[in-house]
């Protein structure tokens, strides 16, 4: 006698509201993958390569590639990111060129670049140009004796420019001291990176005021304000980030007053 088939069971499903559930949060994941993306710094150079690529170079100021950081008979460069960056100084400050990127989309608000250098407006400057036509330019901080060789982030506003081809290019067109310009790490981003002034409010509760210091970092002229009166003024070698070693000031005097620490000059991602 034969035995009787089990009856089957139907294969199991989903319930209906578990796979909306699981669609919904894939096409959340995707969504907010695509705006990540959309939203992303885009890099137009950092000049980590052993030459420059599909920029175009004229003269000699530049050399055969990026540098490797400070050139011979040159103060100590510091500031860019990586091993590469952009230095005139190739030659000395008496050999001239231009470097030249190939055209691309503005496609954020706000290009970004380290800068260095001379501050020859017209001659040892950075242009952003439109239809051939100069729409942004900057120069580095330094335009006479002594200064520093760091590189600062400087930043364009290009929200009027989105959508429109443009041309990066860097011009070392001056002879004689400060004659030549440092660039690193060009970006498009819709965030601002860039050196100015800032401020910090604090009531004294500590006897210390510790400060972190960085060899080799652009000097800053910090002020010190204590109850509407400035109580001490200096320069420092403001750490950007990781310090070298730390200093302080001595506030016993001031406890439980207000006090401002104002520096004339701090990139907006300082730490």
């Amino acid at each position: 006698m034969t035995k009787p088939a089990r009856p089957t069971r139907p294969a199991r499903s989903l319930p209906i509201i578990s796979l909306r559930l699981a669609i919904g949060l894939v096409a959340t994941c995707l969504w907010m993958a695509s705006a990540a993306a959309r939203d992303a710094d885009i890099v137009i150079a950092d000049f980590e390569g052993e030459d420059y690529g599909a920029w175009t170079v004229t003269g000699t100021a530049f050399g055969p590639g990026p540098a490797r950081g400070t050139l011979p008979q040159q103060m100590n460069v510091s500031g860019f990111e990586g091993k590469g960056l952009v230095n005139s100084y190739f030659g000395g400050d008496n050999a001239t060129g231009t470097l030249t990127s190939p055209p691309f989309a503005i496609e954020r608000n706000h290009i970004n670049f380290l800068v260095g250098g001379g501050k020859h407006p017209g001659q040892t400057c950075v242009n952003l140009l439109v239809d051939g036509q100069v729409v942004r330019t900057a120069t580095g901080p330094n335009d006479r004796p002594g200064g520093t060789e760091r590189l600062e982030w400087y930043s364009w506003d290009v929200t009027d420019l989105r959508g429109r081809q443009a041309i990066f290019q860097i011009v070392d067109q001056q002879q004689g001291g400060w004659g030549h310009i440092n660039v690193d790490q060009i970006v498009q981003s819709d965030r601002a990176r860039e050196v100015g002034p800032a401020s910090r409010e604090l009531r004294v509760t500590h006897r210390y005021l510790h400060l972190p210091v960085k060899n080799g970092a652009s000097l800053v002229r910090m002020t010190v304000t204590v109850e509407g009166t400035i109580v001490d003024e200096f320069d420092i070698e403001l750490a950007p980030d990781e310090p070298d070693f730390w200093v302080f000031l001595d506030l016993e005097r001031y406890q439980q007053q207000q006090a401002t620490i104002d520096v004339a000059r701090l990139a907006t991602d300082s730490q």
